[in-house]
């Protein structure tokens, strides 16, 4: 199945705004609202997306960079 990215949300162009949800982001669209990363992990999981790329929460939202991404085994 496709990739899947788990990304926290406001995204980076606001820095000094704080995380208030996480989203599973498949091609590009947002996929559900989470209060935690790991609820969004796991729903991802269970989903069957396969991999499952999760942010490092910090001010980057770049997928080309993959110091940015860890790889999370479901």
């Amino acid at each position: 199945m496709t990739a899947a990215y788990i990304e926290h949300r406001p995204r980076s162009t606001d820095p000094p705004a704080e995380t208030n949800h996480y989203t599973i982001v498949v091609n590009g669209q947002d996929n559900g609202t989470f209060t935690t990363q790991k609820a969004a992990k796991d729903k991802a999981c269970a989903d069957g997306y396969d991999p499952v790329h999760v942010a490092r929460v910090r001010h980057l939202q770049n997928r080309d960079q993959p110091d940015h991404w860890r790889k999370d085994p479901c």
